[in-house]
């Protein structure tokens, strides 16, 4: 459908050019800059860049993917052609899973190339072959993909490309001031949030720096139960009544 491939224009918009522009940006301030920001500079943090408006676009991607056939009245033909729910929700799911992995981690290493190739005039770009830079570009690609899915479970639980845009939004942005107000009791909220995660992922040194931010490991761990939860609620909705 249209919206899908507008969707996914705006991706790789956003991502490409966003992160192509504020690659040049450092670049042109590097000789002005702090030594401390010199310091922590990440190689891949203004490639990256884009990936902030690139997740609303894929996660609107998967939003579409689940509604776009309740709005159209087309479920009706689909679940005739394949009456088993399960089966056809697990057919879509494997199709958007799939594709979004592939745009994922084009999107992701189509920056760090663009992003690289202007870091080298300054002679501070680094290869995949440096540590953590390889898994930092498919973290970066991978936490594309989970938030498309979690567009995509979104959809199939609320069957109205509004309502799931809006919790989404909510998911991947607005959780993030919920979370960082109960700071003074708890960081647990704040380290199970679906952007942190994709931060802490897509950092070359992927140190929690911060105690809001999770580790590592706990990072990938939120990205796989993003994912779980999103399928386990696109399943069961797919079993009720259209």
């Amino acid at each position: 459908m249209r919206p899908t491939w507008v969707a996914l224009g705006v991706a790789v918009v956003f991502t490409v050019g966003l992160g192509l522009a504020d690659t040049v940006s450092t670049v042109r301030g590097w000789e002005s800059m702090p030594v401390a920001d010199r310091a922590a500079f990440d190689p891949l943090g203004s490639a990256f860049a884009g990936l902030t408006f690139a997740q609303l676009a894929l996660g609107v991607l998967g939003v579409l993917a689940a509604t776009s056939e309740y709005s159209s009245g087309t479920i009706v033909a689909t679940l005739t052609a394949q009456p088993r729910r399960a089966a056809a929700f697990a057919g879509k799911a494997g199709t958007i899973l799939g594709v979004s992995l592939l745009i994922g981690q084009a999107l992701a290493f189509g920056s760090y190339l663009l992003g690289q190739a202007v870091l080298h005039g300054q002679h501070l770009d680094v290869g995949l072959g440096a540590p953590g830079v390889l898994r930092s570009v498919t973290g970066a690609g991978l936490y594309l993909c989970v938030v498309t899915m979690v567009g995509l479970g979104l959809g199939m639980l609320l069957r109205h490309p509004a309502a799931a845009t809006a919790a989404l939004i909510a998911v991947v942005f607005l959780a993030y001031g919920a979370a960082k107000a109960v700071e003074g009791w708890s960081y647990l909220p704040s380290r199970l949030l679906l952007s942190n995660a994709g931060d802490v992922v897509a950092q070359v040194h992927a140190v929690a720096a911060k105690p809001r931010l999770p580790s590592l490991g706990l990072a990938y761990l939120d990205l796989a139960l993003y994912l779980t939860a999103a399928l386990a609620l696109g399943a069961w909705r797919s079993t009720r009544d259209v």
